[in-house]
């Protein structure tokens, strides 16, 4: 058995602090004891080169594990938006990175849907800003439970949102679109004295695998202001 096999990488390459940084030595010295070695008796020596070795891969097994999970922690956090618990819009553009590439591949469609919650900066004026942040939580519960498994949405700003509607002409997408603005509209928010509704402007822009990022949200949050000027006339 060549000794090589038993090398380890240096400390600068990552090996966790705190352990022993001729590591590297010690396996090296134990891989060619045991090649010269053919006594059914190992010397202690191998033995307490064989421990060094196990308390080092269960340390390294410990440290890695504790570095995946924060590591997965931060990546969470970066995506998720902390008051409703939707993606953020880094989440939302990841996902449609994804979804853009299946769509060039597979010639995928789907349906991208902007909404932005109409006088929003009067609730929050008139009732406060923990009102405003349970219509927003409120808001992104009614979106979310009404979607498939498969889609996709996000808060993308103060009041804005956005959802994905995957595997789906324009056609039905848009009429699932609207189907969602509709029960959004009809979500209200129950405060001590009264019932505070709920509404949503939104614009809506079909997908393929031609489809720009960019210009999709550009095209989708002027769609949306269209539909808010048209609602106050």
């Amino acid at each position: 058995m060549s000794s090589s096999m038993f090398t380890l990488p240096t400390a600068a390459a990552g090996i966790p602090i705190g352990l022993d940084q001729d590591i590297n030595s010690h396996l090296e010295d134990l891989a060619g004891k045991l090649k010269d070695s053919h006594r059914p008796e190992t010397p202690s020596i191998h033995w307490e080169l064989i421990n060094r070795v196990l308390a080092y891969a269960a340390s390294a097994e410990q440290h890695i594990s504790e570095q995946q999970a924060r590591i997965c922690e931060l990546e969470a956090l970066s995506s998720t938006d902390e008051l409703t618990g939707l993606h953020n819009r880094r989440g939302l553009h990841d996902f449609m990175t994804r979804a853009l590439s299946l769509a060039r591949r597979h010639e995928e469609k789907g349906v991208l849907a902007f909404l932005d919650l109409d006088n929003f900066k009067q609730i929050n004026d008139t009732y406060g800003h923990n009102t405003g942040d349970l219509a927003l939580k409120t808001f992104a519960e009614t979106i979310k439970s009404n979607l498939r498994e498969s889609d996709f949405v996000a808060r993308v700003g103060g009041d804005e949102f956005v959802f994905v509607l995957i595997h789906t002409s324009e056609e039905d997408g848009r009429k699932r679109a609207l189907t969602i603005q509709k029960i959004a509209d009809s979500t209200t928010l129950t405060l001590r004295d009264r019932e505070l509704p709920l509404k949503a402007s939104m614009g809506i822009i079909a997908y393929n695998g031609d489809s720009n990022y960019g210009q999709l949200m550009r095209s989708a949050d002027l769609a949306m202001y269209k539909n808010k000027r048209a609602k106050k006339r």
